[in-house]
């Protein structure tokens, strides 16, 4: 039961911070206090993203036998640390990117000196190909399995859920189901909302839509609640403090 009232509360929050995330796309930045109104909305879509995303943690952590609104609560009171991270995990991904738009440059010097180091020609879009994918496993494998225990302990202990952050680096399991539940929570949504079959009518279309719109959000939550599930459950070092004071 509570933990369909999480899945419950966490779509609604999502769906709430995916409209409100839409609505601000539109605020015009045309004079100083329409831009002062856009940061602040901004400020708070990153904090409300940051409890929801706790609270998932949070619940999880504490053994999913705890009320819901209580991992809303712990991780709500724990939004300045879990939205540090997440400002520090978005800055290293912003970084990736620009690294992905300046690898040319070394791909082709790297070609280069292989051409001429074992006298065979060595395509500047292979070794291209090679940083790409390289890159790709550092994004949706290595730093996600990295930063969520990090942030899964946070969720409960705050800023000393730093130091407890290393449990599931240990399981080998942990490596393989991180990527592919990254896998199935955004990389598959978007391709079934990519997806567009010829219908012939337009009200079929829009049912189309409609359904698998539907059926890319409830994969995505369910993934996250999935993911949140591997990274979270089994601590009591993580809650033995908090869980002794809770009612």
């Amino acid at each position: 039961m509570r933990l369909a009232r999480l899945m419950i509360a966490h779509l609604a929050a999502n769906a709430a911070i995916l409209g409100a995330g839409y609505w601000w796309l539109g605020i015009p930045e045309s004079r100083n206090s329409t831009v002062a109104w856009s940061a602040i909305v901004a400020l708070l879509l990153i904090v409300s993203a940051a409890v929801t995303y706790g609270a998932a943690f949070a619940f999880f952590g504490l053994g999913g036998e705890k009320p819901v609104r209580l991992a809303w609560k712990i991780a709500g009171g724990n939004v300045l640390p879990l939205g540090a991270v997440a400002l520090a995990g978005a800055a290293v991904y912003l970084l990736l990117g620009l690294w992905q738009d300046y690898s040319s440059n070394p791909a082709f010097t790297l070609a280069s000196l292989l051409t001429m180091t074992f006298r065979t020609p060595v395509a500047p879009g292979s070794v291209l190909r090679i940083f790409d994918a390289a890159l790709g496993v550092i994004r949706w494998a290595l730093l996600p399995a990295l930063l969520l225990p990090m942030l899964a302990s946070i969720a409960i202990r705050g800023w000393s859920g730093f130091a407890g952050a290393a449990g599931n680096l240990r399981r080998w399991w942990y490596w393989l189901v991180t990527p592919a539940l990254l896998l199935c929570g955004l990389w598959l949504p978007l391709e079934i909302l990519s997806w567009k079959p010829h219908m012939g009518n337009f009200a079929f279309e829009m049912f189309s839509l409609a359904v698998r719109a539907s059926l890319a959000y409830l994969l995505f939550g369910a993934a996250w609640l999935a993911l949140a599930l591997a990274t979270s459950a089994g601590k009591p070092r993580f809650t033995q403090s908090n869980t002794a004071a809770s009612p």
